[in-house]
């Protein structure tokens, strides 16, 4: 192991793990989560900590994580602002105009071009927006996109579990823009796959889709997004699963366990990823 507790060697697998609903939920992690992480490290997996959590930069996300007691590394966490500085690095020359919390437009602005709403961006890019949006923001938001920027979404969720109770999600907001601009965002967090594929290409060297496992508690964006990827999928009976139990529209996972510590056994049992 190394001193981050990852595996030394090459990994025989990787497993894409959920945070909130799936590791921890409120303000403390799930019981038994740590040891079940450590035995997946102890297995021989790689883990990626895979987030739709766009309310925080990384950095502040790896610091709420390790005081709940949470061993891992600032290369296992994955989320969409990671997925933004990547795909961003793929365009130069991209102007940015960012909705989203000042956390987010910061760590954006680090790497990428980050622009007024009038000063002529390529991409509108929407985060979190709890406390900053108005309409005046929406709009400034909204007439470059109209204009012809591209409209990117760091995650399309319609709704989360904040203190016990649902909560407007990026991807409501982002619909607004969407349905007034006649357009369709580009989506960087789950459930797309090339927020899947983004996160897997962080591990070396990396594994094939048959040992490659999604972990989490959401039908809509964790399980979709392994399907879409042709990956193993496991659904935990933490989080949001109650909430969508007997929703037939959305996907079913390969696997149902009662919570994230019967996640080791099960990847023993079955032999891969």
């Amino acid at each position: 192991m190394s001193a981050a507790g990852t595996p030394a060697g090459p990994p025989t697998g990787t497993v894409l793990l959920d945070l909130q609903g799936t590791v921890y939920a409120g303000d403390g992690l799930i019981p038994g989560a740590d040891e079940a992480v450590r035995a997946l490290r102890d297995l021989g997996r790689a883990v990626r900590f895979v987030t739709n959590t766009d309310s925080q930069d990384s950095a502040s996300l790896l610091t709420t994580l390790r005081r709940m007691g949470l061993e891992l590394d600032a290369s296992e966490l994955f989320t969409p602002v990671d997925a933004a500085a990547a795909y961003f690095a793929q365009h130069p020359g991209a102007r940015v105009h960012v909705l989203a919390v000042d956390a987010v437009r910061d760590q954006l602005a680090a790497s990428v071009d980050v622009v007024g709403p009038d000063d002529d961006p390529t991409h509108v890019v929407v985060g979190d927006t709890r406390g900053i949006l108005t309409y005046e923001s929406l709009d400034a938001a909204f007439r470059p996109v109209l204009d012809g920027a591209e409209l990117v979404a760091l995650q399309h969720g319609r709704w989360f579990l904040s203190g016990g109770r649902p909560t407007i999600d990026t991807g409501s907001v982002v619909a607004a823009i969407e349905h007034a601009a006649q357009v369709s965002a580009r989506t960087l967090g789950k459930p797309s796959v090339d927020f899947l594929r983004l996160a897997v290409g962080t591990v070396s060297p990396e594994p094939p889709p048959e040992r490659t496992w999604v972990v989490g508690d959401d039908r809509s964006s964790d399980v979709a997004m392994g399907r879409a990827a042709g990956v193993r999928t496991v659904l935990v009976r933490t989080g949001k699963f109650a909430r969508q139990q007997g929703d037939r529209d959305l996907p079913d996972a390969d696997h149902v366990v009662d919570d994230v510590t019967a996640l080791p056994a099960l990847l023993e049992r079955e032999g891969g990823g």
